[in-house]
């Protein structure tokens, strides 16, 4: 019985200490929306979220077209 209480000790341990790992890499990270700002002065703009040096690591799957819209 001893030895079940400890090994369910040092597994919720390790539990922890894994959801405060992922927690404070979470906590580096920040929302950065791209925008292109149109001749007109229209902007389109795509949600994206940054690392603490302000470069993308996730952004929608959403874009801005072209200037004229393209074809």
């Amino acid at each position: 019985m001893r030895k079940k209480m400890l090994l369910l000790a040092l597994s919720l341990a390790a539990l922890a200490g894994s959801l405060s790992a992922s927690r404070a890499v979470a906590g580096d990270t920040h929302s950065c929306p791209r925008c292109t700002t149109y001749a007109d002065g229209s902007q389109c703009c795509v949600s994206c979220i940054c690392n603490s040096s302000g470069f993308p690591i996730a952004c929608t799957n959403n874009f801005c077209p072209p200037a004229g819209g393209g074809a």
